[in-house]
């Protein structure tokens, strides 16, 4: 026999492991203990053993009452800065600690298999067909040889079994740990095969056996046989150690949702781990350090809160003992930093030559590496042929595909039929996992400390940089200072010829021209860049026009690009300046990249930007890149928030990975219909094998001239036994008539295809005395009423669409969550029935089993287990985080105040009446928002109306939404001014003529010289001559009779009603959707119809998830009561 590979490492010092950074400083020689799981190792260093939680720091506070206020403080805290500084350092440390934890868990072999506990173990192996397959057994036995030398060895017993069809084990009964039995491990792990199918619960069944063991390590790389309901109850029946269970390389749903049972039922850990990525997609003991990281950011965020001045109802002061003139002290005087850039510049060779992703994924990418799936399959890939058959009346599909093929669905919607060549899928996804690792590199190369993650990639030959040098930077001009020393440093000593440009509110130019990059320009734009002082305004706009207009140099073959540098809006309205470089660049060779610094938002250092928070100043700034074909970068003193370049790259490996999972979709079906064979079905099951259920019909005995005429006597005597059987009640009774019989349709009714599906597999024969024999080949399966948790799968993106649309796909009732009727089924009836023994009601036996709730005043039976309730509360969980995305999405930007745009033809309707004229300025800068927003980015085809007590068209006809136009709209829309009645009904009569299923936006305060009831009387008359639709913005409507008007006109045209909320902030209600465990947080009131539907929709899953949690308690308490 070979030596095994890893056999030297047994005899190796054990100090010579790999020990975790956090326990460094205490190294120990018993590795047992080092290898600790994450609860157990958070009981030393968690928050509250370290005294870091937000009680704690509560603790370090003085508490003082106050009196009434009317901001609502009641009471007074004070609390020194220093105790506020040290323990906010404190929970840096821990935090850098828990993550230090992490990436050791995601190093070596505890990447593959966790954490293994316990001192006698039994290992679980599965060596199934596909997780023992010749592409992965390799990787497997690798994988198994390294645990035994990093974690079992230093177990006191050990019992290996292998599981597939069959359990096999290497010894009869759990041995103790030696030299000699580590080597037997190695040989056993080298001789593992392929063996069939998944039995889990067999090889459960075999370790149970041996009561010694305290933890069993179960390795699952294949869908078990067995059904993880199956498997839960089995050891829910049983009393089993510790389970450590691992889904190795496994994206099989039932598969991981069988290891996450296993591992809750016996108070275990589990263990996913991805071979695809090479990273760990879940675990046990990751999730208990995430959980604590998330639960120390809580406490920074209560440490920022106190800062602030508000903890709550309380009004916070922090005591400061050092003295207020270092304040006026500014961080050049000592910082070391200033002192490191007045040094000379040290200019650094360059490397290949710069490109951005878009460019280099182009030669690097999926496509350029022919990794498409559809390419790889389409050689393979046949559609259903479908023929009309004159005699049958109807077109029948092909069944080929059933016994040959599996069912896939195309990019474009359509399924096709496939050969699945399985040795070419497994070999294409190594492929991508090499890719995906490529574009990983990619990334960590852009995220690097360095000019790319600042400036991203330089790539073209002639470079201008514009430097952001406003009055509002004073506090970032070192960070200015080091972007711009890296850039000339690292990035620009290779290029033709180069500039800067410094702006505030006058600009400044290094060079009247560009100039060569020579070591000494570069050394010379350096001492002239840390003369500059940040002073006035942001008169982006110049400094645009600076760069962008010079004049064109004899070099004009050479790649152009102009890097922008700032840290907010520009002074100038964003418009017009998008507008601007949107003409210069299309004209010329010519890109401009946006680079975005943002620090905190401090208002009292530093003011905010002008209109504009951080978010949105992002996306304005995105928009201008991409108008000048640049790229548009955002960091902050953490590090990168988006980028282009990378976003490109993330993309792509989405796409990898939804490539790796439908090839494992497509191996699973294979494999699922080698075993139906094995086991003599005759239907074939695939990704969708519903579309595949069909029967196969035996063909009738031959028959003769004796078993003719047996039949024929047969029938006449049951012909006369039916024409006696049935007689009238009475003698009123009317006989009903004979129906002819009708040899071409069935004489029983039509059956539905649930009816045909549960036909019984049956062969008819003639016995010795003439009698039919039928032999039952296989029995129908009884259909189950039991309702299973659905996973949820949502959209990233959002739609376009009404909240009434969007609930039709992804409300509670459509994706099946609804609590209510999960728990409403007959076998959770409760049967309470009068016995007139006792003379009292009495409830079934089976009543005193299940836990028994209210629901609707109707008590119900849980036939829920806790996995289920916890199944379907993660499930919600997911749920609620879209739908506060979506609700934050309808909050932000043009829709907060006019609503989502449908229509791809559009007409505004202004009210321009006297009684407009407070909100007149305010809608002037929304719908200049409203036309950019939506009507531009959609490409809506549009027109505009304002109207008072006569109509004016901006134009006559709808138009296309592009710049130009968009521009003129603006204009228009800001010379308009209020004045005289409301003719509405004049203005709707006027925008329902443009074209045929065109939008109305009627804006208004529902005030109108007409009244109610005829403008809606005349509107239903129009509508029957004209197809539209109107939805009604009301705008500083007070007045509930026009509201209702307003909803009522609205609704009978199909149309939404809509009404800005008051004082609401995204941010809040994220806060508040993500935080359910406060006391019942109330959503702001909303009264659009878009707004008020989401509401509804979120407060009733919000209820079902506070009725689950206390199912849930329910069960476990009636369970820990019969154990007791």
């Amino acid at each position: 026999m070979e030596q095994c590979p890893y056999e030297s490492g047994f005899v190796s010092d054990q100090a010579s492991m790999e020990i975790p950074p956090v326990f460094r400083e205490n190294k120990r020689m018993d590795h047992v203990d080092v290898y600790e799981s994450s609860e157990h190792w958070l009981e030393s260093s968690g928050l509250e053993s370290w005294g870091l939680s937000l009680s704690h720091l509560l603790s370090l506070c003085t508490t003082a009452p106050v009196s009434e206020r009317g901001d609502g403080v009641s009471k007074q805290m004070h609390i020194s800065s220093e105790s506020l500084a040290d323990f906010e350092e404190q929970l840096y440390i821990a935090i850098e600690m828990y993550h230090d934890q992490i990436k050791w868990l995601s190093q070596g072999n505890r990447k593959v298999f966790g954490v293994v506990n316990g001192s006698r173990v039994g290992v679980l192996v599965d060596t199934s067909d596909l997780n023992c397959c010749t592409e992965r057994l390799a990787d497997l036995q690798r994988e198994l040889l390294t645990l035994i030398d990093e974690q079992l060895r230093f177990k006191k017993q050990l019992h290996l079994l292998s599981y597939g069809s069959e359990v096999s084990s290497l010894w009869d009964k759990p041995q103790d740990t030696c030299l000699l039995r580590l080597r037997e491990c190695c040989a056993w792990v080298m001789q593992l095969r392929a063996g069939g199918g998944c039995d889990i619960l067999q090889a459960l069944q075999r370790a149970l056996t041996h009561s010694e063991l305290d933890t069993l390590l179960i390795i699952l790389g294949s869908r078990p046989d067995q059904t993880a309901d199956v498997i839960h109850d089995f050891l829910t029946q049983n009393r089993i150690p510790c389970v450590h269970a691992v889904a190795y390389s496994c994206s099989s749903p039932a598969a991981i949702e069988t290891v996450k049972q296993m591992a809750e039922v016996s108070g275990g850990r589990y263990h996913l781990f991805s071979a695809a990525l090479g990273v760990v997609d879940s675990s046990t003991d990751v999730d208990l350090l995430w959980a604590e990281i998330k639960a120390a950011r809580s406490v920074l965020t209560q440490i920022q809160n106190m800062r602030q001045g508000r903890l709550g109802d309380t009004a916070v002061t922090v005591d400061s003992e050092v003295s207020t003139g270092l304040d006026s002290l500014t961080l050049s005087d000592f910082s070391p930093v200033s002192s490191a850039l007045s040094a000379p510049l040290c200019i650094q060779t360059t490397g290949p030559v710069p490109t951005s992703s878009s460019e280099w994924l182009k030669t690097h990418g999926l496509k350029a590496q022919k990794l498409d799936l559809y390419q790889l399959l389409a050689r393979n890939a046949y559609s259903p042929q479908e023929m009309f058959v004159p005699v049958l009346g109807k077109t029948v599909s092909s069944t080929v595909h059933e016994r040959v093929m599996v069912q896939f669905e195309w990019h474009d919607g359509t399924v096709k039929n496939l050969h699945v060549d399985l040795p070419s899928l497994q070999k294409y996804q190594k492929r991508l996992m090499g890719a995906v690792h490529l574009f990983e590199r990619r990334v960590q190369w852009l995220n690097r400390t360095g000019s790319q993650q600042i400036w991203g990639t330089v790539c073209e030959q002639r470079v201008q940089v514009l430097l952001d040098m406003s009055g509002m930077n004073v506090h970032y001009q070192l960070h200015i200072q080091h972007a711009i020393r890296i850039l000339l440093q690292e990035q620009l000593a290779d290029k033709h010829s180069f500039n800067v440009i410094v702006f505030g509110s006058d600009v400044k130019s290094w060079q009247e021209k560009m100039v060569p990059s020579t070591h000494e320009n570069l050394q010379a734009v350096w001492l002239w860049i840390q003369a500059v002082e940040c002073v006035g305004g942001r008169n982006t706009l110049a400094a645009l026009r600076c760069a962008l207009e010079e004049e064109e140099q004899e070099e004009s073959s050479l790649t152009r690009g102009v890097y922008l540098l700032t840290t907010g809006m520009p002074d100038q309205h964003m418009v017009s300046v998008t507008a601007y470089v949107s003409e210069r660049c299309s004209a010329s060779n010519l890109n401009l990249h946006v680079c975005l610094f943002t620090g905190e938002e401090d208002t009292a250092r530093c003011p905010p930007p002008r209109y504009a928070t951080r978010t949105e100043t992002a996306r304005a700034l995105s928009g201008l890149a991409h108008a000048g074909n640049g790229r548009f970068l955002w960091m902050t003193e953490t590090g990168i928030v988006e980028s282009d370049d990378i976003s490109a790259l993330i993309g792509e490996m989405e796409m990898a990975v939804n490539y790796f999972q439908k090839c494992s979709e497509l191996m699973d079906s294979l494999i699922q219909k080698g075993s139906d064979r094995g086991s003599g079905e005759t239907s074939t099951p695939s990704i969708k094998p519903q579309a595949w259920t069909r029967k196969a019909q035996l063909p009738s005995p031959r028959p003769t001239s004796l078993s003719l005429a047996r039949l024929e006597s047969r029938q006449k005597s049951r012909l006369a036994q039916s024409s006696l059987a049935w007689r009238p009640n009475s003698s009123k009774a009317v006989i009903p008539p004979v129906r002819s019989a009708d040899i071409s349709t069935p004489a029983g009714p039509p059956r539905s295809a649930d009816q045909r599906k549960t036909n019984v597999s049956q062969s008819v024969f003639f016995m010795e005395d003439g009698n039919l024999g039928v032999v039952f080949k296989k029995y129908p399966k009884p259909k189950s009423v039991r309702r299973s948790i659905t996973t949820v799968k949502l959209p990233k993106h959002e739609d376009i669409c009404s909240t009434k649309q969007w609930l039709k796909r992804f409300g509670i009732k459509n994706l099946k969550l609804d609590l209510h009727k999960l728990i409403s089924g007959p076998e959770c009836c409760h049967h309470n029935k009068l016995v007139p023994s006792v003379q009292k009601r009495v409830s079934a036996k089976y009543c005193a089993i299940f836990p028994s709730v209210q629901i609707n005043g109707t008590v119900k039976h849980l036939h829920l287990t806790s996995g289920e309730l916890k199944q379907y509360l993660n499930q919600t969980e997911k749920l609620m985080q879209r739908y506060s995305q979506r609700l934050e999405w309808l909050l932000t930007g043009s829709r907060r105040v006019f609503g989502s745009v449908l229509e791809k033809m559009v007409c505004v309707l202004l009210d321009v009446s006297g009684s407009m004229a407070p909100c007149l300025p305010e809608l002037q800068k929304e719908l200049t928002l409203l036309i950019w927003d939506q009507l531009h980015a959609n490409s809506v085809r549009f027109n505009m109306l304002a109207f008072s007590g006569e109509v004016r068209m901006w134009q006559p006809a709808l138009v296309q939404s592009t710049e130009e136009l968009c521009v003129e709209a603006v204009q228009w829309l800001n010379q308009l001014s209020t004045h005289g009645a409301s003719s509405t009904l004049q203005a709707l009569q006027a925008g329902c003529g443009f074209a045929d299923a065109v939008g109305l936006y009627l804006i208004t305060d529902g005030r109108c010289d007409s009244s109610h009831s005829r403008i809606l009387t005349e509107i239903e008359t129009l509508r029957q001559e004209k197809d539209f639709t109107v939805h009604t913005i009301a705008v500083s409507c007070h007045d509930r009779a026009c509201c209702e008007f307003l909803k009522s006109l609205a609704h009978k045209t199909g149309g939404r009603f809509h009404q800005a909320p008051e004082n609401t902030d995204p941010a809040l209600i994220r806060k508040l959707l993500s935080d359910l465990c406060s006391a019942d947080p109330v959503l702001p009131k909303c009264e659009g119809d878009d707004l008020r539907k989401l509401s509804e929709e979120i407060e009733k899953l919000r209820l079902f998830q506070k009725q689950a949690k206390a199912f849930r308690e329910t069960i476990l308490e009636s369970r820990n009561q019969k154990g007791t």
